[in-house]
């Protein structure tokens, strides 16, 4: 009698959906730890970055980047704030040779992985391309590497107006 009901097709079928609620229930925890993780890695960033009086990119935090943006202009702000940070102009050395920001050092990306040691791991880095990918790409290899406080300079020399080496030491050799 109890066999031949639907009582235990009905049974067996909730068991199933029952089943397959706690693996989504499993898999929705499982997501909110590694939401929750990587909340906490941002936040002591963030924290780090308030305590060294370094910026904090609002649209980075937003976007949930690994790096923090900068605009051209925020440039001579991020070198006094960021004291004893670097700007690495990850262009070729023909490229950096033409123009670059005053103080950046040329490193160029595929060079960047070999090079490693010359880069002070718990200084701000500001990372420099020709548009921003470069730069990008750059990015998520030095904070898969460990490196904290990564910036970078959001378009790229295509946005940067200010004022650049080989232009003033052309306009040097002029006034001599």
């Amino acid at each position: 009698m109890f066999g031949q009901s639907n009582w235990k097709t009905d049974v067996t079928q909730r068991m199933d959906q029952m089943e397959q609620q706690i693996l989504d229930l499993q898999r929705a925890l499982a997501d909110s730890k590694a939401q929750t993780m990587r909340l906490s890695q941002m936040f002591k960033n963030v924290s780090k970055k308030i305590l060294l009086r370094l910026p904090v990119s609002i649209e980075s935090l937003e976007k949930h980047l690994i790096y923090d943006l900068i605009f051209a202009e925020e440039i001579e702000t991020w070198l006094q704030m960021a004291r004893e940070g670097a700007i690495l102009d990850l262009r070729s050395s023909d490229e950096f040779s033409k123009s670059h920001i005053p103080g950046a050092f040329n490193l160029p990306l595929e060079q960047l992985t070999n090079r490693l040691d010359k880069i002070a791991r718990g200084a701000p880095v500001l990372l420099v391309c020709e548009n921003g990918v470069k730069s990008v790409t750059a990015s998520e290899h030095l904070a898969a590497k460990g490196f904290p406080f990564i910036y970078v300079l959001k378009g790229g020399m295509s946005h940067y107006q200010g004022a650049t080496k080989a232009l003033e030491e052309i306009a040097q050799s002029v006034e001599v």
